[in-house]
């Protein structure tokens, strides 16, 4: 989840006060205090989802982030670069056929052979809904694969794979998640993004002044060829020998592309 969303100050107050509301609220109670709360929201902002999906569905444990398999599937069926079809789903296995601009690009599952020699099957939600839990690892093994650039390169997991008991949607069993550190006050996340050096945030200024091979400026490329840079990149992403460096320098690419669209698409950036 590497894809950085430039907050300013009203849109970090109106997170604030979501956040603020819905832990008052007292229906997410894997949700302890507000500053959970905004990092999830912020979260669920940077894979473009709305907060009370946020809310819902992504869940930090042991430092990573979780989504839900229902969670994971709708931002890999939103996004118009990626798709899967189901092959397969019963008790047995999971099978999915992955997409990227309309072509196969491979298959992904989860056997229940899979399962047993992970001593998974005892749990009680794999023995209920069998076929649903195959189906979160089968999506949750196929978009790190081969949708990688949901996440902004970042691994993603389902609450499952890291632990936790889910229902057959993919949410948490709230009682099974163990919070490991004290919660920290919300002002500290405002001051975060407050202090966050240069080399932290992408302003439009540092993404516009980021030159591709042919050394023009991204700021004075449009933006369908922006669009068009982006895939190259993802695809770069997935090489199997690429170094932390070279990823670094991608990541950081992809960023100031999406900036730059985002201030284009809403005005305060001139095509």
């Amino acid at each position: 989840m590497s894809n950085m969303v430039i907050y300013d100050n009203n849109e970090f107050e109106v997170i604030q006060r979501m956040a603020k509301a819905m832990v008052t609220s007292g229906y997410f109670a894997d949700t302890r205090d507000v500053a959970q709360g905004i990092v999830k929201i912020m979260a669920g902002k940077e894979l473009g989802l709305p907060a009370f999906a946020s809310m819902s569905g992504i869940h930090i444990i042991k430092g990573k982030p979780t989504l839900g398999s229902n969670v994971m599937a709708t931002l890999v069926k939103n996004d118009p670069r990626y798709d899967y079809r189901v092959k397969q789903a019963d008790n047995k296995a999971c099978v999915l056929t992955w997409y990227e601009h309309g072509e196969v690009v491979g298959e992904a599952g989860f056997t229940i052979q899979e399962a047993q020699n992970a001593d998974l099957t005892g749990k009680d939600n794999w023995r209920k809904y069998t076929s649903d839990m195959l189906f979160a690892r089968a999506i949750s093994r196929g978009a790190r694969r081969y949708a990688p650039g949901i996440f902004g390169g970042a691994p993603v997991y389902t609450p499952d794979e890291m632990g936790i008991d889910t229902d057959e949607n993919g949410y948490i069993e709230v009682q099974s998640v163990t919070v490991e550190s004290e919660p920290i006050e919300s002002e500290s996340i405002e001051q975060v993004i407050e202090d966050a050096g240069p080399e932290d945030i992408m302003t439009i200024e540092r993404a516009c002044a980021v030159i591709n091979s042919e050394g023009v400026k991204y700021g004075e490329i449009d933006n369908e060829k922006l669009s068009a840079m982006t895939r190259g990149i993802s695809k770069g992403l997935r090489k199997n020998d690429l170094t932390d460096e070279k990823r670094r320098i991608y990541l950081d690419k992809r960023k100031a592309i999406k900036v730059i669209l985002q201030a284009r698409n809403d005005g305060s950036l001139a095509s």
